[in-house]
């Protein structure tokens, strides 16, 4: 049964005077007084009448056509997958879009002058065909499904920030483009995105009532006589078409396709039929504002992107969403049903063994091979910062496994790195001259903050895996964004600072080795003479208060541990990504159950994975050299999409 609309004219009334309202203040929204009678009376060489023609009326209208676009993008997703958490940022799309958009810059330059958003479109077509099949391999769960797109966008962001970096000098500029840039200097843009909108707007309003019939479920819609899919992939091409035109102009605009739908609804709009305009309209005024924002945000030397603003409405939107869906019945599986089973059943010490030969083959090929002596005072300290960041990695990613019963937990999955690099950020730009001891506050600083929230968060979901793993990734998200609005404040250090946000051994030094080499020594420590704890926690408070542990205490002392291990090893290194997933996960593989075996394996399994990280980054593009975090980033989001698959044909 199709849902009745419960929306008054008023409603649309209101709309409309909030699109008018929003319109004029946009126009006003300048460095400068701007009297708006100049825009049909001023003279052609009238300064405030080339301001309004050439620069804010371009902008405010690109601002209305690219958020309804994703307005609509965000509802046919959403009704397509049957999936309020879906979205063209959340499955990837827009990811997708950006990759391909960097690199038809540098390869078919001459195809992205003349046709961006066949480009644009290429790319955010393939990730999300990918995004979907991996999902389904996996399960029906929408969870699962936000959860591997989101997994691609942090590989295929990995890729596109390494590729910026390789090509500074060809893609000048877009870094910020990437963000989310709304200016415009003509109407180009603006007569080229218009009467796609207006197209596929109306292709879309002819999908509606098929669409309110898929709804009702495969089987009821296919006796109804609707052919489901091709309506499902006629709506995912048209999405797909809508959220590449906004990256092929504008760049990375996230989360208006998944705030403006529920918006709407909330509104009181269910067909969608009347879904779609009121989701145009809804995602207009959000983009709109966004962009106000950004530019009253905005100083006389800098320019923030929109794309920046949106995030910071959409992620807390999301973490909202978890909070209130806590009974949502897409559930991601346990450990013990997301394919960490034991592949073989060795003895332990031979499993220890074995990693600390292969740690110490990649070591000695990372030193440079038989020529290592040569290289040894250049290689030696990026060697020893490796090793001691993975075992800080591989132990902490261990540790939040366990405490918070949760396969999916780690230092950056959690939001724990990305945050403290945030905050160490803001310092490096902020705060010129900034001491070591300065940087190393600001990070644990942050990572305090983010353990803060990732635990209130847990409280109020039940500390549900998926749900825990989602928040991270909203922090994540959120974090990200912050550290783009930093970049921009601080352009003329933007490229340095990316290079070692991402993860990057190239400044390492004896003393940061010493400095880190402490912080894993200790936390090793620790974790070694808790390892009883450990193996008792996974049982249950029941259990574990009968056999007489704390698990309160050894949580907040564990904790503490990973937040001030990891704010060094950002402080030193970055952000590296996904060692703290992966190498407790590869320890459970060989056949480990004990934390008296996980904790040193975990260690050396962390150091293992970094160090081949920094030498594949050093020699993928030799004489070229890219950030180790980047290159671990690529080969973790993939090890993410195929644990998680791997889970449903273990399970069988």
């Amino acid at each position: 049964m199709i849902r009745q609309q419960s929306w008054s004219p008023v409603t649309g009334m209101v709309l409309a005077c909030l699109v008018v309202a929003s319109i004029i203040i946009s126009l006003k929204s300048s460095s400068v007084v701007v009297d708006l009678s100049a825009l049909w009376i001023g003279a052609s060489d009238n300064w405030q009448h080339l301001l309004l023609t050439t620069i804010l009326v371009p902008r405010t209208l690109m601002a209305l056509v690219c958020g309804a676009a994703l307005g609509i993008a965000g509802v046919l997703i959403q009704q397509a997958t049957r999936n309020n958490f879906a979205s063209p940022a959340t499955l990837g799309v827009n990811a997708g879009a950006l990759l391909a958009t960097v690199v038809g810059m540098v390869v078919v330059p001459e195809l992205m002058a003349k046709a961006p958003i066949l480009v644009a479109f290429a790319g955010a077509m393939a990730t999300t065909l990918l995004v979907l099949k991996l999902s389904r391999m996996i399960s029906d769960s929408p969870v699962n499904l936000v959860l591997v797109g989101m997994a691609m966008t942090l590989a295929l962001g990995s890729v596109s920030a390494g590729l910026m970096m390789f090509w500074e000098n060809s893609l000048e500029g877009l870094y910020t483009w990437g963000a989310g840039n709304l200016a415009q200097h003509n109407y180009e843009g603006v007569n080229r995105a218009w009467p796609v909108l207006a197209v596929l707007m109306i292709i879309s309003w002819g999908l509606g009532r098929s669409l309110d019939m898929v709804e009702l479920g495969e089987t009821t819609a296919s006796g109804l006589g609707i052919n489901v899919k091709v309506i499902v992939n006629g709506s995912l091409v048209v999405a797909l078409i809508l959220s590449s035109m906004v990256v092929s102009e504008v760049g990375m605009i996230s989360f208006i396709g998944l705030v403006a739908p529920p918006l709407t609804r909330f509104l009181g709009f269910r067909s969608t039929r009347w879904l779609i305009p009121a989701a145009a309209v809804t995602g207009a005024l959000l983009l709109l504002w966004a962009d106000i924002m950004a530019r009253w945000l905005s100083g006389e030397n800098y320019s923030l992107p929109a794309g920046a603003m949106t995030t910071l409405i959409g992620a807390p939107f999301m973490i909202t969403m978890l909070a209130l869906n806590r009974q949502n019945n897409g559930r991601l599986p346990s450990s013990s049903e997301t394919g960490i089973h034991s592949l073989i059943k060795p003895r332990p010490l031979l499993v220890i063994l074995s990693l600390l030969f292969i740690t110490a083959v990649v070591s000695y090929f990372a030193l440079g091979g038989e020529g290592f002596r040569a290289l040894l005072d250049l290689r030696a300290p990026r060697l020893l910062v490796a090793a001691c960041a993975g075992i800080i990695l591989g132990v902490a990613g261990l540790l939040l496994q366990t405490l918070l019963k949760n396969p999916l937990a780690s230092p950056d999955v959690s939001g724990l790195t990305t945050t403290g690099v945030l905050f160490a950020v803001m310092g490096v730009i902020l705060i010129p001259g900034l001491s070591d001891t300065g940087l190393i506050a600001l990070t644990l600083l942050g990572s305090g903050c983010a353990l803060a929230l990732l635990l209130l968060i847990g409280r109020l979901t039940n500390f549900q895996p998926q749900f825990f793993a989602l928040t991270g990734l909203c922090v994540s998200a959120l974090a990200g964004t912050l550290i783009n609005i930093v970049l921009v404040l601080g352009s003329n250090q933007s490229t340095e600072v990316l290079v070692w946000l991402s993860g990057s051994t190239y400044h390492s030094s004896y003393p940061s080795a010493l400095l880190l080499g402490a912080g894993a020594l200790v936390l090793v420590m620790i974790s070694g003479l808790l390892w009883r704890k450990l193996d008792i926690i996974p049982l249950g408070s029941h259990w574990s208060g009968a056999l007489g542990v704390n698990s309160v205490l050894v949580m907040v002392v564990l904790l503490g541990g990973i937040a001030v291990a990891c704010s060094l090893t950002v402080s030193v290194v970055g952000g590296i990504s996904f060692v703290g997933l992966m190498a407790p996960h590869i320890c459970r593989l060989l056949g480990l159950t004990s934390h008296r075996h996980l904790i040193p394996a975990s260690a050396l399994m962390g150091m293992a994975l970094l160090i081949g990280g920094d030498y594949v980054s050093r020699t993928l593009m030799f004489p070229f050299e890219l950030p180790a975090g980047l290159v671990v980033s690529c080969i973790g989001g993939i090890y993410f999409i195929l644990l998680l698959i791997s889970g449903r044909y273990l399970r069988r």
